[in-house]
């Protein structure tokens, strides 16, 4: 009788339970994979994007005219039409409550999109899994490489607008946070996406279960309301609840970055605090979605 087979490097599926250590080495080396197969990563990410704008009038415009057109949308229907407003706001911030629901929607869509995407990401794969040796954990990531790519286009409309426009005030030097934000909205969301498509290799209820969780994680998390007692009255006890949420950092340091720390009741801590609570969850998410896909691997031959 011949031996159980063994993973090859390269992170490929083994037949037999993989040791605990096994699976930490796994799971360690996750990045590393995916970092050594950025050819493939790259091809599949400009080929996903060029899939979700193919056969469009306006092809590589959409990615920026269409959060152009929700900006505009935001801001008229929220601060226009309703009337929504931030409290004691001086004229030049008349916008707020319309730029403060736009970026909240382009971050929240960016990683609601990704995980509800990858979540699909073995089972549509499953031939290629089951007849090529290669590091698994790239279908997901490559996915969620496509969202941040649309998150960036996004931010490119928002600056535009800001820079071309009176509507809102440019950027200041917060901006400099961003490509750090970025680094993380991509290992927060990649850890998600690993566990998500894991599950769902093993257990088809997941989508289900993502689907419904995605939407009860959004009205959760301040995409678009305001957490503050000043707009929200009667909120005050539930903040240190909701702070627990870490979309809830993230946003409060996007927002920071974008809105300049404006208008300042709603971002009276320095967003140093935000960032750093919000690197603690995506090294925690990246590793628990490693170590998720590395012990679930073995089965996926099998089951998708």
């Amino acid at each position: 009788m011949s031996a159980p087979a063994r993973e090859p490097a390269g992170g490929w599926v083994a037949a037999e339970r993989p040791s605990p250590g096994a699976v930490l080495r796994d799971a360690l080396g996750a990045p590393a994979r995916c970092l050594a197969a950025r050819e493939l990563v790259a091809a599949s990410v400009r080929r996903e994007l060029a899939a979700r704008l193919s056969g469009t009038v306006l092809g590589k415009l959409w990615p920026l005219v269409q959060p152009l057109l929700v900006f505009a949308i935001y801001w008229f229907v929220f601060t226009r039409l309703l009337g929504f407003r931030m409290p004691s706001l001086p004229p030049e911030q008349g916008a707020a409550m319309g730029v403060w629901m736009f970026t909240g929607v382009l971050v929240w869509t960016a990683f609601g999109e990704a995980v509800s995407r990858a979540t699909h990401a073995f089972v549509e794969n499953g031939n290629l899994i089951r007849k090529v040796a290669f590091p698994v954990e790239v279908l997901p990531f490559n996915v969620v490489l496509a969202g941040t790519a649309t998150l960036v286009f996004g931010l490119a409309a928002f600056l535009l607008v800001c820079l071309v426009t009176p509507l809102w005030p440019a950027p200041g030097p917060a901006l400099a946070w961003v490509p750090v934000l970025l680094v993380l909205h991509v290992a927060f969301t990649t850890g998600v996406a690993w566990i998500v498509a894991a599950a769902h290799a093993l257990v088809r209820d997941t989508q289900h279960v993502v689907a419904a969780g995605i939407t009860v994680w959004m009205f959760v998390t301040p995409v678009f309301w305001v957490p503050s007692p000043e707009v929200v009255p009667g909120i005050a006890e539930w903040l240190p609840w909701l702070r627990l949420n870490p979309l809830h950092d993230a946003l409060y340091a996007w927002r920071h970055a974008l809105m300049s720390g404006e208008p300042a009741f709603a971002f009276p801590d320095p967003p140093a605090a935000a960032v750093a609570r919000f690197a603690a969850w995506s090294v925690a998410s990246l590793f628990a979605g490693a170590v998720v896909l590395a012990a679930a691997r073995r089965r996926f031959a099998d089951e998708v």
